[in-house]
């Protein structure tokens, strides 16, 4: 027993002081939280306890709603449950950084910065996905991080064709995952066997979920998509170019452009405007149907984009992909009663904010380095996977929606931080174990 308490101190320390944090930021805050996002989801949640979705309009999929239904819709307890998820995926990163020949002691304490990050906090208190969808990508990490494309484990591939489906039906975003996974999987060691290989299972739950669902939306609304919101997304990214789609849709273009500059002139949020398209119904009374008025936006969209591509990659690159690499603050949508609290919460909250912005600057600065890298000795390491996955979100976002991508980000981070380690330990050998002088493979 002595000698499996000293083998596993850092895990144990690292749980116990993670309750502590999280139990004392519980009672110092003592509610849940809700944004405008958090509406759907409770829509979804009540839908599935009256088992009856004749009101389904297509806004959520059922991933995360259907964890807060097995939760009875108490938002206390989705708050601890999500609290508790918090804790697992640090154990999931703690495992990681020493299967990539961190010492324990680093992993330790990189694992209690990067828990200890404020946001991870604020997003649990919230009725909001993010919390889960950081678990099970931290959990698919650990998994590709561990030498998983050397091995052909049935097993291994079961599971994570499981958690990549429950991540698409979270966020169907994620469905390039099994894609890139495979790609990464051929790139490295290329020989034309591998293209029939065990690994082909993680594509099976994933593609049933998605065109699943896809079905059972069309049934419900009309159309096969994973939710109503594609074509308002994508009409989201003409914000800047609106006035340049087809005459044919001068319907939507003449509301789009004066929300957009009325909004652009007050100084708030422009990359709202459709949506005061939609609830201004402009659109009637032919359609008004949220379906019908997001599938006219993406008609819409997709016409103004094709017309003027220069246009919309500019704007997704100076915007949404720019976008990508800030910091989202969920604090201003909290409600602290302690007023004591709240400004050390905000201190705290804004020196780490600095911190993680840095980290994300240095891990963009290393991937044209690696980019360079990977051209000159055409190896898939480590440091590649992560580029990959961080880098294909970062530009899928940009290319789907322009509006709040920081918060996409937000499952990547620790990963950003993870290459920056890499780099040190990879150049300077700091961090390793003290045996381990090895470059990575």
């Amino acid at each position: 027993m002595k000698s499996h308490l000293l083998n596993n101190k850092h895990i144990y320390g690292l749980i116990l002081l993670l309750f502590i944090a999280k139990l004392f930021f519980f009672m110092g805050y003592n509610t849940f939280s809700e944004s405008p996002d958090s509406w759907a989801f409770n829509h979804f949640v009540t839908e599935l306890i009256n088992n009856n979705f004749d009101d389904y309009i297509g806004e959520r999929t059922p991933g995360y709603p259907y964890l807060v239904y097995l939760l009875n819709h108490d938002k206390i307890l989705v708050v601890l449950v999500q609290m508790l998820m918090g804790m697992i995926t640090a154990f999931f990163w703690f495992k990681t950084l020493v299967n990539l020949n961190f010492s324990n002691k680093v992993a330790f304490f990189v694992t209690l910065f990067s828990a200890l990050y404020l946001q991870n906090f604020f997003y649990e208190t919230f009725i909001l996905a993010e919390t889960f969808m950081l678990l099970l990508n931290s959990i698919v990490f650990y998994f590709l991080l561990n030498n998983y494309f050397e091995k052909k484990e049935i097993i291994v591939e079961v599971v994570l064709s499981i958690l990549l489906a429950i991540l698409i039906l979270i966020k169907p975003f994620f469905i390039f995952y099994p894609f890139l996974i495979f790609a990464l999987y051929l790139i490295k060691k290329f020989s034309v066997k591998k293209l029939v290989s065990v690994k082909l299972i993680i594509f099976i739950l994933p593609m049933y979920a998605y065109f699943s669902w896809c079905s059972f939306v069309e049934e419900k609304i009309g159309y096969f998509e994973p939710t109503a919101y594609f074509g308002l997304n994508l009409a989201q990214n003409c914000l800047y170019f609106a006035e340049k789609g087809p005459k044919e849709y001068d319907y939507i273009i003449k509301p789009y452009v004066k929300y957009r500059d009325e909004m652009l002139k007050n100084g708030e949020d422009a990359s709202m405007a459709v949506w005061k398209v939609w609830g201004g119904q402009h659109l009637a009374p032919k359609y008004t149907k949220f379906a019908d008025v997001t599938n006219q936006f993406g008609k819409y969209a997709k016409a103004t984009i094709a017309s003027n591509l220069g246009d919309y990659f500019y704007y997704a690159i100076t915007n949404s992909w720019f976008d990508f690499w800030k910091v989202y603050d969920m604090k201003p949508l909290m409600e602290f009663q302690d007023n004591a609290f709240n400004s050390v919460i905000s201190v705290i909250n804004s020196i780490q904010m600095i911190i993680v912005l840095i980290l994300k600057f240095a891990f963009l600065l290393l991937s044209f380095y690696y980019l360079y890298d990977l051209l000159k000795n055409r190896k898939i390491n480590t440091i590649m996977i992560l580029l990959a996955f961080i880098h294909a979100a970062a530009i899928l976002q940009a290319l789907v929606v322009y509006g709040t991508n920081a918060k996409y980000a937000f499952p990547y981070e620790f990963f950003m931080i993870v290459v920056v380690l890499l780099f040190l330990k990879e150049k300077f050998n700091w961090f390793s174990k003290p045996q381990d002088t090895s470059q990575l493979e």
